[in-house]
């Protein structure tokens, strides 16, 4: 638990704390692979459990913004499926809180998002292998490891980048439906992490300390959005995606 006034008012917390919740409002504003760093980040100065417990309410808030912005860009008919198999994720992950070593969890999504990332760069190399579109079978799975490892460790972008990426949306199309699939799956985390005692008072108002910070990152994703060029885009999410596996692989590995 995180004593406000003698953790959150400290340099070396608000150093940390500032970038982790800024890429939180940068992944609601566009770009979404930047999102499962948070928790990492706020792990060096905060136990992991407590991070989580801070990042959920600014994450929920910051996605009440993001939905209303790009709401005439979802795909409702893609975004559906991928959201309700998300949720069993999400119980899934909630029946085996107390069962789970995070850092296996995050090794193991990291060194598959690292291998995934990988493959797209060979390009021609491995074109035979990644020229099949991903069905809808593919999506329900992954959403259901997005939904469980956005439970576990607020990092539920990669799995579900598996699965959008490689069908080449626009990339409002792309973010909108990204946006949308993690605004549902956060609200219906909190339930859950109330029951778990996660959303202590202290948390909360640490979150409520650092709203600004989320919001100034939310503005600065959309314009970024806007201006990129979709090409430009779609390699910076691949390399933001490649370098959150990394993350995940530095901290299973607790180097």
């Amino acid at each position: 638990m995180v004593d406000l006034q003698s953790t959150v008012l400290q340099p070396v917390f608000l150093a940390v704390a500032i970038p982790a919740i800024f890429s939180v409002g940068l992944s609601k504003g566009g770009l979404t692979p930047v999102g499962g760093l948070a928790v990492p980040l706020l792990a060096f100065v905060v136990p992991p459990t407590t991070a989580a417990g801070i990042v959920l309410p600014l994450l929920c808030f910051s996605d009440l913004i993001a939905m209303w912005t790009f709401r005439h860009h979802v795909d409702v008919k893609l975004l559906w499926p991928l959201v309700l198999s998300a949720v069993v994720g999400v119980v899934i992950g909630f029946l085996t809180f107390h069962l789970l070593d995070e850092k296996t969890i995050g090794l193991l999504i990291g060194l598959i998002t690292v291998v995934f990332t990988i493959r797209h760069w060979l390009g021609a190399l491995v074109e035979r292998l990644a020229s099949a579109r991903p069905t809808t079978r593919d999506g329900v799975m992954w959403s259901i490891v997005s939904g469980f490892t956005s439970f576990v460790a607020h990092a539920g972008g990669p799995p579900l980048m598996f699965y959008l990426l490689p069908l080449k949306l626009d990339r409002m199309t792309f973010t909108s439906t990204s946006v949308f699939f993690f605004g549902i799956v956060n609200y219906a985390k909190l339930p859950f992490f109330a029951v778990l005692g996660l959303l202590s008072a202290d948390n909360l108002m640490t979150s409520l300390v650092l709203t600004p910070v989320a919001l100034i990152g939310v503005a600065v994703g959309t314009w970024l959005l806007r201006v990129m060029n979709e090409a430009l885009f779609y390699r910076l999410s691949y390399l933001l995606t490649f370098l959150a596996g990394l993350k995940l692989i530095w901290d299973g590995l607790g180097l």
